[in-house]
């Protein structure tokens, strides 16, 4: 009935007027030996990019959006760290102010002829960014499956349990449609006062949110942009028999949707190309794909709707210092030996 087109759509609404432009990113870790790390990030927008001095821009350069022909600028920060674990405090995103943080970790084993290097990054899920929970309408796993990929639900089912599977999507189209009224909810009652005679106060407004998407979603009613028959604006003023909502605009609430729909559902803006390289062969790449001895990561603001994501990879170098070392041990032992005969 529904199709996830909502989420673009209700960026060209009338109270979340977004660029919807992407939001592409590249993050580049790379593991040294001694447990130091350098990691570089480059966005085509320096708007996601952090304030924090202790970044180091190493590149920023005039560019033109591909499709909007918009100028933009493609910044390069980079910073070295002494630990793995040291950039936990340093995230290089973030989101109209809230940063992209993540949780990173190094374990070395060492076996004396090698030591496995096991890295581990976990990216703190943003459910706190949505009144209405995803787990409402699908599983936990099904809501990680469809934003990304895991746990692979379809393998080794049957086809009639697949057509069980497919409902997922008209169940995430009714939590996308909920979650877009919940948003325009919030920003209205951001400028509420503003409004003259409003058919009810604040309070009742925000406890009817329930009743209009419930109707709305009922009537099949979709989202279209500010000059469509369906304004989300006029359907309010409908409901509440009144003209007060397409006729009152705010630039403050404009910029307050446009904020949370950048932390909420318009996280799939964000786009990360995620790169790894850890010190010697990769044994265990997790779920990237190895190229050349560097892992390569699919991940993205998406990612983090339905809770936490985490990326593990595990390497093995191979100290030849304990090869020559054991060689000399072996020699020398020889050596006495045939000394005391």
């Amino acid at each position: 009935m529904r199709t996830t087109i909502f989420k673009f759509l209700f960026a060209i609404t009338a109270l979340a007027v977004v660029s919807c432009d992407e939001w592409n990113v590249e993050i580049d870790t790379q593991i040294m030996r001694d447990g130091s790390c350098v990691r570089t990030v480059k966005s085509d927008n320096n708007g996601c990019l952090t304030e924090d001095e202790g970044w180091t821009v190493v590149e920023a350069k005039d560019s033109v959006r591909k499709f909007s022909n918009d100028k933009i600028q493609a910044v390069v920060i980079s910073r070295r760290f002494d630990r793995a674990e040291d950039m936990n405090g340093y995230p290089a995103l973030q989101i109209y102010g809230k940063p992209v943080r993540s949780e990173s970790s190094l374990v070395k084993s060492f076996k004396w002829f090698y030591t496995d290097y096991t890295y581990t990054e976990t990216f703190p899920g943003w459910q706190e960014s949505f009144d209405i929970p995803i787990t409402d309408y699908v599983s936990p796993d099904e809501a990680s499956f469809w934003f990304t990929g895991y746990p692979e639900l379809p393998q080794g089912i049957t086809g009639e349990e697949l057509t069980y599977i497919s409902d997922i999507s008209w169940r995430i189209d009714h939590w996308y449609f909920d979650v877009m009224w919940d948003l325009y909810f919030k920003s209205i009652a951001s400028f509420y006062d503003e409004i003259e005679n409003p058919p009810v106060d604040r309070e009742t407004f925000l406890s009817m949110r329930d009743s209009v998407m419930n109707t709305a979603f009922n009537e099949d009613w979709e989202f279209w942009g500010e000059e469509g028959e369906n304004d989300p604006l006029k359907y309010l003023d409908g409901f509440f028999h009144t003209k007060v909502f397409s006729e009152t605009k705010s630039p403050e609430a404009e910029s307050y949707g446009e904020k949370l729909w950048y932390q909420s559902i318009g996280l799939d803006e964000l786009n990360v190309s995620y790169v790894l390289k850890l010190p010697g062969k990769i044994t265990d790449a997790g779920r990237g794909i190895v190229e050349n001895d560097i892992i390569r990561y699919r991940f993205g603001g998406a990612y983090l709707i339905p809770g936490d994501y985490t990326f593990t990879a595990t390497s093995r170098c191979v100290n030849v210092w304990a090869f020559l070392l054991s060689g000399l041990i072996l020699v020398v032992a020889v050596g006495s030996f045939f000394i005391k005969r």
